[in-house]
């Protein structure tokens, strides 16, 4: 039995519960979509365990991604993979996250064997005049100082703070230490892993009246006291609607604020945020909502975006692919 040919893929969001969410991303999902209580995180694409993304539109809505990548992964990714290598968030932050740290690949191996290393970017979409972003330690801070802090309870005292704005982007390699702070709506592209060992988690209780496990010993092995190029990043100007706003190993990552249609190239991640557009191939056409992942896989080669007024979207091109072999 033949397949049906692969066209841009749109996909359901995946709504997450968590301690510290809040209200505010029924500004950037569908309304209809988005209950009432509080929601930490939209998970837009994933091929994760705790959820696999389903294809919400066209022939093949239903399928989940990982049943195309088992069976399409080349022309998917141009590439044969065991797991899509990317995992795309929206997350709300009423509340600080807990101060965490996420292993590399190679610390994986040993903390997280199951999960795989976790680098992550965040493009803050709303911030609170008071929002702050824990990231990194400060100078003079070693893993020896951290230790200590965590006996002392004044580990949030050893971290930067930043006082982040929308639009700013943020890069957070493996390793490092941070928390997102209360008051901010973000979108976070990171390696397809859920490893997060938490140092810090303010004094929360879950709803049976406990506390969070926490993890230090696998944070504190996993820690890099001075991640190369962490924090706020500088944005490059791609064109006059096109804006770098990072690359790294595992993937590069746009903002086009489009007035007229745009060429891209596939294998990509389209993400709906202010206003709606079309991505347009001659394999079939799919609306782009906000809030919503589309992806474009590698052998459609090139699709065009093509804006309906003005339309706010970013662009994920992945670099490595998880576990990958040619």
């Amino acid at each position: 039995m033949s397949l049906p040919p692969l066209y841009p893929l749109p996909f359901a969001p995946f709504l997450r519960p968590m301690p510290w969410g809040g209200s505010r991303l029924a500004a950037w999902i569908r309304p209809e979509t988005v209950p009432e209580s509080p929601i930490g995180e939209a998970w837009l694409l994933s091929d994760h365990p705790l959820h696999v993304s389903l294809v919400s539109g066209g022939p093949l809505e239903g399928v989940s991604l990982r049943q195309l990548l088992a069976t399409r992964s080349v022309e998917l990714l141009g590439a044969h993979a065991d797991r899509f290598p990317l995992l795309i968030k929206l997350l709300d932050a009423r509340e600080n996250l807990s101060i965490q740290v996420h292993p590399d690949d190679d610390d994986a191996r040993a903390w997280a064997p199951s999960e795989g290393g976790k680098t992550e970017s965040w493009l803050v979409l709303e911030a609170a005049p008071e929002a702050v972003i824990y990231l990194g330690l400060k100078p003079g801070i070693d893993a020896a100082a951290v230790a200590q802090a965590l006996k002392s309870g004044d580990l949030p005292a050893c971290l930067v703070q930043h006082r982040p704005q929308a639009g700013d982007c943020y890069f957070v390699p493996a390793g490092s230490i941070h928390a997102l702070g209360g008051g901010l709506v973000v979108l976070e592209v990171q390696q397809t892993s859920d490893a997060t060992f938490r140092l810090h988690d303010w004094g929360r209780l879950d709803p049976e009246g406990k506390p969070r496990p926490l993890h230090p010993e696998a944070a504190l092995a996993v820690l890099k006291e001075a991640p190369e190029r962490l924090g706020l990043q500088p944005r490059a100007a791609l064109g006059p609607e096109s804006e770098l706003l990072i690359e790294c190993q595992h993937y590069a990552k746009r903002h086009h604020a489009l007035t007229s249609p745009l060429r891209v190239q596939a294998p990509s991640i389209l993400v709906g945020l202010n206003g709606t557009g079309l991505v347009r191939h001659p394999a079939g056409n799919t609306q782009v909502e906000p809030g919503q992942a589309v992806l474009l896989p590698a052998c459609l080669r090139t699709a065009e975006l093509v804006p309906d007024g003005q339309w706010a979207v970013v662009e994920v091109v992945p670099r490595q692919p998880a576990r990958l072999t040619r």
